[in-house]
């Protein structure tokens, strides 16, 4: 069950880091920030926290031709979202709604970690401020890091960035042992709540886009690319949850293990020297030390502001919205399209 859980998870953050769409927030994260918010408890609460998780699902798309859809699904997830809140038709749905629309990079959560902190540089996001320190720190301390990254700076900022984020998850358990648990409670939900909505959402938009692709889709296989991206996602984020209920030392090797595959992978990709295996473990073993250590004390305020803005943006941002879609049917069309 261990190496097969560390051969999902791997493959997954190799893709998601060579896609070049940082995720800002790890899905534990987005998971923590949708269960403080408190909108829904019970079943409910569940699918609120997938629906918040979920708009990464098309992050991974690397392999060829779902690669030409990708950069379009990540701006429709995250800056479109509301398209999301249209969608809705039964009530059951709101909750994955709520969390779904609490993710989004304009004013949700992505926000803070990529655009404006709320507790460090107002200016910068969370996660940005800390890549940049921890790049400058490893530079200072490794010169095996200095001499491989000394070229190529955007490759080492990439790369830290992708450490703090999985960093925080790792710092975020300590405060919640029940996260992964939690995120887990997914397997006992084979709801398609949330399936269902980014169909609805995406799907027409997704077969329009593709037409000027190499490889266009009609609706209906638009629909079925939906069901089946965020089904892989969605079992992805249960293994996922499995592994955050294990002690921080297991977690923590399963994590390095990881990205031992993901750094060979990206880079190749991008044309570097691979450490050999000795060398890259012990990089990467010193930057999770050093990402834990500048993090560990001001991750979780972060996130916690982060709920206390959302708690306020949400009730500004999504209510009116929804009020404004109510009256006709027509109106609700012609926001999703």
């Amino acid at each position: 069950m261990k190496k097969a859980l560390v051969s999902v998870i791997s493959i997954l953050l190799v893709l998601g880091i060579l896609s070049g769409l940082a995720s800002a927030w790890e899905r534990g994260t987005h998971a923590f920030i949708a269960h403080k918010l408190k909108k829904a408890s019970g079943p409910y609460d569940i699918e609120e926290m997938y629906g918040a998780m979920a708009p990464d699902a098309f992050n991974y798309l690397f392999t060829p031709p779902y690669i030409l859809y990708r950069d379009f699904l990540y701006d429709q997830t995250h800056h479109h979202f509301l398209k999301i809140q249209y969608a809705v038709k039964y009530g059951y749905e709101k909750a994955s709604s709520y969390g779904f629309i609490s993710h989004n990079n304009l004013w949700g959560a992505d926000s803070t970690a990529h655009i404006a902190s709320l507790t460090l540089l107002p200016d910068e996001g969370y996660v940005i401020t800390k890549a940049k320190a921890l790049d400058e720190y490893l530079k200072t301390v490794s010169p095996d890091y200095y001499n491989l990254f000394k070229d190529f700076p955007a490759v080492a900022l990439e790369v830290c960035h992708n450490i703090i984020e999985a960093a925080g998850d790792i710092v975020l358990v300590r405060y919640d042992r029940s996260l992964g648990a939690k995120i887990m409670q997914i397997a006992a939900r084979p709801k398609t709540n949330m399936q269902n909505l980014m169909v609805r959402a995406y799907a027409k938009d997704l077969a329009d886009f593709s037409q000027g692709t190499a490889t266009p889709m009609t609706r209906e296989e638009a629909e079925m690319f939906i069901r089946v991206t965020e089904n892989e996602f969605r079992t992805s984020c249960i293994a996922y949850g499995w592994l955050l209920q294990q002690d921080e030392l297991i977690i923590l090797e399963n994590v390095i293990e990881q990205f031992k595959e993901l750094a060979v992978a990206y880079l190749t990709a991008v044309g570097l020297p691979v450490p050999d295996e000795p060398l890259l473990t012990a990089l990467l073993e010193g930057s999770f030390k050093a990402a834990i250590g500048l993090i560990e004390n001001d991750y979780l305020p972060e996130i916690i502001a982060t709920i206390d803005m959302l708690k306020r943006a949400m009730v500004k941002e999504v209510k009116p919205s929804v009020m404004a879609t109510r009256p006709t049917a027509a109106l609700i069309k012609s926001k999703l399209h």
